[in-house]
């Protein structure tokens, strides 16, 4: 299985490339970019920066429509095939704290679909129309694969009927994420896909440390960011009623400029809120515990058929650590 790692440019551009470095030291496989401007710097930047200093896979880890024009990306994508000599991916989801900041609510599948089908036609050097308007085709287009960061059942069917590859969240809870899985290979299987050439990527905030507490405290501006994607009705009705107000309390506060800062001002906040908020939150899309713990989850997801297994780092509170510790243990 292969690894991979999600980063951000931040205060320090030396700090970012020595992680940089790190990774490509320690052998991973994958560099994901995160895309959130208010709080870190320009992802395309960024990205030239780790296609210059990893010979990974890159990607945006995710980046989503409202914030470039498909133009705009579909340039920016070719642009770095060129450069890195064809290492680059596109990760495209409805948005988080990206689309937050500039006041947009989440692309609904409708708007992802015809963003996604927009880039797709750029890349593959044609002309398309945007917004009732005429856009013209690169002069230098690359084709680019679009993995669809995906979590409810509308956007895992649609994974499995346009997607190269499918990103999607785990949490220790692997019949879940098994079920996800299933999800897209049938909803491949019904669009006359082969669902075995849906390449599966596994994402988590994830920690190793000797016991389960410490690696919560490490990913707590990780925890935080659990509370905010949990805004449909289905997500809502599963949160106790005694923690209901507590966590639109966080939604209301959260920061965005301070996404997925460790002992930022979002970390911060769940400790205000108290530690049975930050117990429920770390049961989604975390993987923290001991080093048998979390190589029993790898293990697991192999036999799933995942491909890959994507560690997120700007928000750690050891990132170099852990970043050494999951190597060791999927590298040796």
């Amino acid at each position: 299985m292969k690894l991979g790692v999600c980063h951000m440019w931040g205060d320090s551009l030396e700090k970012f490339r020595n992680e940089l470095r790190l990774t490509r030291e320690l052998g991973y496989d994958i560099v994901g970019i995160g895309d959130s401007p208010a709080g870190w710097r320009e992802l395309y930047i960024s990205m030239t920066l780790a296609a210059l200093e990893t010979d990974a896979i890159i990607s945006p880890f995710v980046t989503s429509p409202f914030l470039r024009h498909p133009l705009t990306v579909a340039s920016a994508m070719s642009s770095l095939q060129s450069l890195s000599g064809g290492r680059m991916v596109l990760g495209l989801a409805t948005g988080g704290s990206n689309v937050m900041a500039v006041g947009r609510k989440p692309a609904t599948q409708k708007e992802i679909r015809d963003y996604w089908n927009a880039f797709t036609d750029l890349v593959d050097g044609k002309a398309i129309e945007w917004e009732g308007r005429p856009v013209s085709p690169l002069q230098y287009p690359e084709r680019t694969p679009v993995y669809y960061s995906a979590f409810g059942p509308k956007a895992l069917k649609l994974a499995g009927e346009k997607a190269d590859g499918v990103i999607m969240f785990t949490s220790m809870d692997l019949d879940f994420t098994a079920r996800k899985i299933q999800a897209v290979k049938d909803a491949a299987k019904a669009a006359g896909r082969d669902p075995d050439a849906i390449d599966i990527w596994v994402t988590s905030f994830c920690s190793i440390r000797p016991t389960r507490e410490q690696a919560i405290d490490d990913l707590k501006a990780f925890i935080v960011v659990n509370g905010m994607a949990i805004r449909t009705p289905e997500l809502l009705a599963r949160v106790p009623e005694n923690l209901k107000p507590t966590l639109a309390e966080l939604q209301r506060r959260y920061d965005p400029t301070e996404h997925v800062v460790a002992g930022g001002k979002n970390a911060r906040l769940l400790d205000e809120l108290g530690p049975e908020l930050t117990d429920y939150l770390a049961n989604f899309d975390t993987v923290a515990g001991t080093e048998e713990e979390v190589r029993g989850v790898l293990d697991r997801l192999e036999e799933l058929g995942v491909s890959a297994f994507i560690t997120n780092m700007p928000g750690h509170a050891d990132r170099e650590g852990n970043m050494r510790a999951l190597a060791k243990m999927v590298k040796g």
